[in-house]
């Protein structure tokens, strides 16, 4: 269940198709095998007020989180944050306007245990590791 999750300042958020921009990197990470398409989720989290050392509001950044919760290689981890490293780069060259913009990506595996999960009427999922109704990996 690869999850990404991208921190960015109220200025930046609303310049950025971000449903196409997931789309196009949960389909470049799944046809790379890294995950099924059907498990990555991703978000935006807008923020509201940021603060980069003393700097005044051109100091801006995207900041990425990368959550896998299947075992996977650490070189699988870092592969897959690199995929999202240069496609948040595209997106910061194109809203950057001569502002420093800081593209930064974090990766981070969740052990399975420690992953709880629970379908509420859940659709018919694709064949894999998931089944409707799981409540436990």
């Amino acid at each position: 269940m690869p999850h990404i999750t991208i921190e960015s300042p109220s200025v930046l958020t609303k310049q950025v198709n971000w449903k196409e921009f997931f789309q196009k990197v949960h389909i470049r990470l799944s046809s790379a095998g890294y995950g099924r398409l059907d498990d990555f989720k991703s978000r935006v989290i807008n923020l509201d007020y940021w603060q980069v050392a003393d700097k005044n509001e051109d100091a801006l950044f995207l900041f990425a989180t990368l959550e896998t919760m299947n075992p996977r290689t650490p070189e699988m981890i870092r592969a897959m944050g690199s995929v999202i490293t240069e496609e948040l780069e595209i997106i910061a060259k194109k809203i950057a306007n001569d502002r420093w913009l800081q593209v930064c990506v974090r990766v981070r595996g969740t052990p399975v245990e420690d992953y709880f999960k629970v379908h509420i009427n859940a659709p018919d999922l694709k064949s894999g590791n998931f089944k409707v109704g799981e409540t436990t990996q």
